[in-house]
């Protein structure tokens, strides 16, 4: 299949006018006419509807315009890892993290020190939701996920444990609660819970979810985040209580306080995850190097 006529087919999908998409990928307007026709000719369906005043989508052709993205998405990837490649950079690892994985000072050692031990090595993290990083892994479009657990089980994608931390509840530092040592659900029960908006039963939401329900606790109420950082924006103007893996204070706003929990064996684990299976070695180079530097045992 054409890599030139597929780019062709998204230009005009994109613009909806032929002289337009022509110049958006360098061609001439009848060489761009060419590719679209033998792209519906070798298909066999139309893919656009034309006339003297406009261009459209056919419905053919808006059903398959995801597909020729994805596609040219993962061509124009394989002609950045060849230049990579030949540019002396052997190894590349596309790695999806969640926002507060970055709270966690072990993260930050292992990125730092697996750069320093293999320069060759190109990392490139993207922030990503759970369900994002768990769709991209089985798509092979994504080689290392870093997910807040509890996580569903995948056959077709291994993990490890980065790390465990004790969770913490976050309220703006003039709460009444704000200056005492820690806090318990049953402090907390007055206050509304600010949960970001995991899938039910995975991620950081997850874990709070759970740890509600083994306190046997219900929220006041529920106000859902888009993330975290959302979350403890929303706890510090005072308008409820929100949870986040153990950080350093300085990681935080100044205007909230950070609380331990009484139950003392709360906690939240940061995973290291991939497709079984994977050919990309590096992505074993990876988890190996992990475990043996900073990981806690395997996961079950």
């Amino acid at each position: 299949m054409d890599y030139r006529k597929l780019r062709s087919f998204l230009a005009l999908a994109d613009t909806l006018h032929f002289a337009r998409a022509a110049a958006a990928v360098n061609l001439t307007q009848p060489a761009l006419s060419q590719h679209i026709q033998a792209l519906e000719q070798q298909w066999g369906v139309k893919l656009f509807a034309r006339d003297k005043r406009k261009v459209s989508l056919t419905r053919e052709g808006a059903l398959l315009l995801g597909e020729v993205q994805q596609t040219v998405q993962r061509v124009e990837h394989l002609q950045d890892t060849i230049k990579q490649v030949a540019a002396g950079r052997r190894g590349m690892l596309r790695i999806g993290y969640v926002g507060t994985s970055m709270l966690e000072p072990a993260l930050v050692k292992i990125i730092r020190a697996f750069r320093r031990d293999f320069p060759q090595i190109a990392l490139q993290p993207v922030e990503y939701s759970v369900n994002q990083q768990l769709s991209l892994l089985e798509s092979g479009d994504l080689d290392i996920g870093i997910l807040r657990g509890p996580l569903p089980e995948r056959r077709q994608i291994s993990r490890q444990i980065l790390h465990q931390t004790s969770l913490c509840a976050v309220l703006a530092d003039d709460h009444a609660l704000a200056q005492q040592a820690c806090v318990s659900l049953a402090d907390l029960a007055a206050e509304p819970l600010i949960l970001q908006e995991d899938p039910e039963g995975i991620g950081l939401g997850g874990a709070v979810l759970n740890l509600y329900a083994a306190a046997r606790q219900i929220p006041a109420s529920v106000l859902r985040a888009r993330d975290v950082a959302t979350a403890v924006d929303l706890a510090a103007l005072g308008l409820g209580v929100t949870f986040i893996p153990h950080a350093p204070e300085r990681f935080l706003r100044q205007d909230v306080a950070l609380l331990p929990l009484a139950q003392q064996d709360v906690t939240t684990a940061l995973y290291l995850c991939w497709k079984t299976g994977a050919a990309n070695p590096e992505i074993r180079r990876f988890a190996g190097y992990a475990q043996s530097h900073y990981g806690e045992e395997p996961a079950a």
